[in-house]
C-alpha cells in the first residue's frame, strides 16, 4: 500500500489522481470488474474512501478515466502504425487491430463494460465531456483509416472504429464466461458455441471492414 499526504496543490493532485489510476489499472490486471471495489482502490492507494471519492465519486467514474487512458495509449500505437503509410486490405487491418488489442489487453478487458456499466452512473456533463473528448481523439484517425483502407467511404472511419469497439464489447465476454458456463461448455455436443476471442474478432473485423469496402460507389 501506497502511503500519501495530503494533496493541496493542482500539481500534486494531478500526480494524486495519476496515482490513484495508476493502483487501479494494477488491480484491474488482477481483477474482475464486478470483484474490485473503491475501499481497495483506496488502500491501495493509502487514501480514506472519503478522500477518494474527491477525485472519483462513484466506481463508474473511476473507471471511465481508466478507460480514456487506456483507449488513448491505444489509439496512439494505432495512428504511429497508420502513418508508416502503405495500404491495407479487409483482413490486414483486422489483424493489425488485433495485435494491437492483444497489445493492450487491460484495454480489450475493459471495452465490455463501457456502454453496459461505466457510462451508466455518471452525471450530463461528465457524459459530454467523455463523448466530446472521444471524438477529438478519433477524429484525426480519418484521413489515416481512409488512406489505409483503399475502398473506405470518405466519411465512414468513425463508424468502423466504432463498430470494431462494438464487436469487441460482445465477443469477448462470449469467450470468457462464468465458470459454471465454461464447465457446462464441456460437454461435446456444445462445442460448436465455444467462442475464441482472437480467431472470432479477426474473422469479423475482416468481414466488417470488407462490407464497408463494398458500400462506396
Amino acid at each position: 500500500m501506497v502511503t500519501l499526504a495530503r494533496a493541496r496543490s493542482d500539481r500534486a493532485k494531478e500526480a494524486r489522481r495519476a496515482e490513484i489510476l495508476h493502483q487501479t489499472l494494477t488491480l484491474w490486471q488482477t481483477h474482475r470488474y464486478e470483484e474490485l471495489t473503491l475501499q481497495a482502490v483506496a488502500e491501495r492507494v493509502g487514501l480514506t474512501k472519503p478522500a477518494l471519492y474527491g477525485y472519483f465519486p462513484t466506481k463508474e467514474t473511476l473507471f471511465l478515466a481508466l478507460y480514456e487512458e487506456l483507449l488513448d495509449a491505444w489509439l496512439q500505437g494505432l495512428t504511429r502504425h497508420l502513418r508508416l503509410g502503405g495500404t491495407h486490405s479487409p483482413a490486414s487491418l483486422a489483424a493489425l487491430i488485433h495485435t494491437l488489442l492483444e497489445e493492450h489487453a487491460a484495454l480489450t478487458r475493459l471495452i465490455p463494460h463501457l456502454a453496459g456499466l461505466l457510462e451508466r452512473n455518471i452525471s450530463e456533463d461528465r457524459a459530454r465531456a467523455h463523448k466530446g473528448w472521444l471524438l477529438t481523439q478519433l477524429q484525426p484517425l480519418a484521413p489515416l483509416l481512409e488512406s489505409a483502407l483503399p475502398g473506405l467511404p470518405p466519411g465512414d472511419s468513425l463508424k468502423l472504429l466504432t463498430y470494431t469497439q462494438a464487436l469487441v464489447a460482445g465477443l469477448y465476454p462470449m469467450s470468457d464466461p462464468a465458470p459454471a458456463v465454461q464447465a457446462a461448455m464441456q460437454t461435446p455436443e456444445l462445442t460448436p458455441l465455444c467462442v475464441q476471442f482472437g480467431p472470432a474478432l479477426q474473422e469479423s473485423l475482416t468481414a466488417l471492414y470488407a462490407g464497408l469496402c463494398q458500400k462506396r460507389p
